[in-house]
C-alpha cells in the first residue's frame, strides 16, 4: 500500500498546489494531511464566523471528493464541521470507492490557556474512551487519530486490543517539541506494534506579538521503535510502502502485540 505525507502549511480556496500534487500519483494511493491545512490554524480560525468557516470547510471536502473520484486515491484530513449547533474537530476519511465518508471526532484536546481547543469546540470528552475509527486498506487496519491524542495511554490501549497495524496522526506541532514527538511516537509504535505516521505542518502563524512556527518533521516510526524515514521543515511530501507482512513481522519479533492474522 503507497501512503503519502503531505506535508504543507494551510491551503487556500484558490490554491493548486494539492491538485498538482495529487495529479502525479499513482491509483490508490493514500494521502495524509496535517491539522488545519485545510482550515486555518486555531488562533485565526475562532476570529471567524462560523458561516465562514462551515463555507469552507465544505468547499476543501468537496475538493477532496474529487480529487479522490478524478484520481481514484484516498484522504485522510482534519476537517472543522458543525454538530449539534456547533463546531467539532474531526478528521475524514474519503476513497474513491464510496460517497459514505468515516469520520473520526477527537475525544482529548488542547486545553492550554494560550491554546484552548477545549474550550473552543463542541466535541464531547467522555471519561470513558471510546475506539478511533479504524478501516481496512491494502490488507492493513488503518486508525485515525490527532497528535495530541498520543498522550493518553487508554486511547492506544484501545488501538492495541484491536491489532491496529498503521496509525496516520495528522499534527500541528511548534515550540522546541520536535525531540519530545519522535520519542513519543517511537515509544508508541514499539509498545503498540504498529506504524505511525506522523504528518506536521509547516508554516508560521502570529499569535499576539509572538510568532509559532511549525517545524515539520513528518515522520514514519516502525514497530521496532525506529524512525525509517522523516522530512524537513519546509513544504515536502513524504512517499512510503507499507505491507501488512512487513508490519506483523516486526510486531511478532518484539512481542507487544498479538497479531490477529
Amino acid at each position: 500500500m503507497r501512503i503519502e505525507l503531505y506535508q504543507q502549511d494551510t491551503l487556500a480556496l484558490n490554491d493548486s498546489r494539492l491538485a498538482l500534487f495529487c495529479h502525479k500519483l499513482q491509483r490508490g494511493t493514500l494521502v495524509a494531511l496535517p491539522e488545519y491545512t485545510l482550515n486555518p490554524f486555531f488562533t485565526i480560525l475562532r476570529t471567524q464566523k462560523m458561516s465562514d468557516t462551515l463555507a469552507h470547510s465544505s468547499a476543501q471536502l468537496k475538493l477532496l471528493e474529487n480529487l479522490a473520484s478524478k484520481h481514484h486515491i484516498h484522504f485522510i484530513a482534519p476537517i472543522i464541521i458543525k454538530a449539534r449547533g456547533t463546531l467539532y474537530k474531526q478528521l475524514v476519511y474519503i476513497s474513491p470507492e464510496s460517497k459514505k465518508h468515516i469520520y473520526y471526532t477527537q475525544q482529548r484536546l488542547i486545553e492550554y490557556e494560550y491554546w484552548d481547543e477545549a474550550a473552543y469546540f463542541g466535541n464531547p470528552q467522555p471519561k470513558s474512551i471510546k475506539t478511533p475509527s479504524i478501516f481496512m486498506l491494502g490488507e492493513c487496519k488503518i486508525a485515525m487519530l490527532f497528535g495530541f491524542e498520543i498522550h493518553f495511554d487508554e486511547i492506544w490501549c484501545k488501538l492495541k486490543a484491536q491489532g491496529v497495524d498503521i496509525v496516520i496522526m495528522p499534527c500541528a506541532n511548534t515550540f522546541d517539541s520536535a525531540n519530545r514527538w519522535r520519542e513519543l511516537c517511537k515509544m508508541r509504535a514499539l509498545l503498540n506494534g504498529c506504524a505511525i505516521l506522523r504528518v506536521n505542518r509547516v508554516g508560521s502563524c502570529k499569535v499576539d506579538s509572538e510568532q509559532w512556527d511549525f517545524y515539520g518533521d513528518s515522520l514514519i516510526a516502525m514497530p521496532d521503535g525506529t524512525i525509517l524515514d522523516h522530512l524537513g521543515d519546509t513544504q515536502e511530501r513524504l512517499s512510503i510502502t507499507l505491507t501488512r507482512a512487513q508490519i506483523t513481522h516486526i510486531a511478532k519479533e518484539w512481542g507487544f502485540r498479538k497479531v490477529f492474522d
